[in-house]
C-alpha cells in the first residue's frame, strides 16, 4: 500500500468509528429540525451504506451496516412523487439492495420497495415526456443525480437491468439529448433555473450545466454505464456522442492541466468564452 492510500484508509475509519453506534444518533440526530432516516446525505441511510461498503471491501463490521440499515427502514417512509435516489423509498431501495449484495436476504422488503420505485419512476417519465412534447426546456431536478431521472436510473441499473423501467428511463434520457422541436442555439438540456435549482432573476435564461450531481454528467454516465453492461436501447451511443460533443467544447486548459467550468451562462455560451478565473475547484 501507498501513503496517499493509507492515509485514506486512516480518515475513512475513523469516520466510520465514529459513526458504529447508531444509538447515538437516535438519541441526538444532527442538524435541526426533522431528520428523515431514508436519506443519503442527512439520514441513516447514507450512514448505513457507508458501513455497507467498508464491510463489503473487508474493512468494517457488518453488524455495524445491519445496525444502521435498521435506524434506516424505521420511521416514515415517503414514496411520494418527489422521491429521489437520496430521499424516501428510492434511497432506503438503494441502501437494502448494496446490504443484500449477492444473497437472498431482504427479498420481500426489496420487492415492496421496486414496486414503489418503479411507480416513482414511471410518473417521474410521464412528465418529463409531456414536457418535451410541449418543447420546454427542463428542470435540473427533472433529470439529475440528486433529485431526478438519472439517480433512479442507478438505482435500477444496479438492481434490475433487465427491467422494463430501465429501457423506458434510457428512452428517455435518449429523448432528453435529442434536439426540442422549436429549435435554438442551446442544447435539449439546458435548464431553466438558476444553479441551485430553483427560478432566478440572476439567471433569467437558465443555465447549462456539467456536473455530475445536478448536471448532465449524470445522464452521460448512466448511458455510459448502460452500454458497458449491454443493456441495449435504440440511439444510446448517438446520445453519448451528441452529449460528449457539448461538454467538448467547454474543455479548457491551463498549465494545471485539462479542466471543465461546472455551469455555462447564456453569455457564456454565446461568446463561447470561459473566463481561467472561473475554474471550479476539483469534483
Amino acid at each position: 500500500m501507498n501513503e496517499p492510500y493509507e492515509s485514506v484508509l486512516g480518515v475513512a475509519e475513523s469516520i466510520a468509528t465514529a459513526l458504529t453506534d447508531p444509538q447515538l444518533w437516535i438519541a441526538e440526530p444532527p442538524g435541526r429540525g426533522l431528520v428523515w432516516p431514508q436519506s443519503l446525505w442527512a439520514g441513516a441511510a447514507g450512514i448505513a451504506l457507508l458501513h455497507i461498503e467498508r464491510a463489503r471491501s473487508g474493512h468494517g463490521d457488518p453488524a455495524a451496516a445491519y445496525a444502521w440499515l435498521e435506524v434506516a427502514a424505521s420511521g416514515a417512509l415517503t414514496a411520494a412523487p418527489n422521491a429521489n435516489l437520496f430521499f424516501g423509498a428510492p434511497a432506503l431501495a438503494f441502501t437494502t439492495h448494496a446490504a443484500a449484495g449477492t444473497s437472498r436476504r431482504y427479498r420481500g422488503t426489496l420487492k415492496r420497495l421496486d414496486d414503489a420505485v418503479t411507480a416513482i419512476t414511471r410518473t417521474r417519465l410521464a412528465e418529463a415526456h409531456t414536457r418535451i412534447d410541449r418543447s420546454e426546456q427542463p428542470q435540473m431536478k427533472e433529470f439529475d443525480l440528486v433529485r431526478g431521472l438519472a439517480g433512479l436510473g442507478a438505482y435500477h441499473l444496479s438492481r434490475h437491468p433487465d427491467h422494463r423501467v430501465m429501457a423506458e428511463l434510457l428512452s428517455y434520457v435518449v429523448r432528453l439529448t435529442e434536439p426540442l422541436s422549436a429549435g435554438g442555439e442551446l442544447p435539449p438540456w439546458w435548464t431553466t433555473v438558476a444553479p441551485d435549482g430553483e427560478p432566478s432573476a440572476d439567471y433569467p435564461h437558465g443555465h447549462g450545466n456539467l456536473g455530475m450531481s445536478h448536471g448532465i454528467a449524470s445522464a452521460l454516465a448512466l448511458l455510459s454505464l448502460a452500454v458497458l453492461r449491454n443493456v441495449d436501447v435504440a440511439g444510446a451511443k448517438e446520445a453519448i456522442q451528441r452529449i460528449c460533443a457539448w461538454t467538448d467544447t467547454w474543455q479548457q486548459q491551463d498549465a494545471a492541466g485539462v479542466w471543465w467550468p461546472g455551469t455555462v451562462t447564456i453569455d457564456q455560451a454565446h461568446e463561447q468564452y470561459i473566463d481561467p478565473s472561473q475554474r471550479p475547484r476539483p469534483s
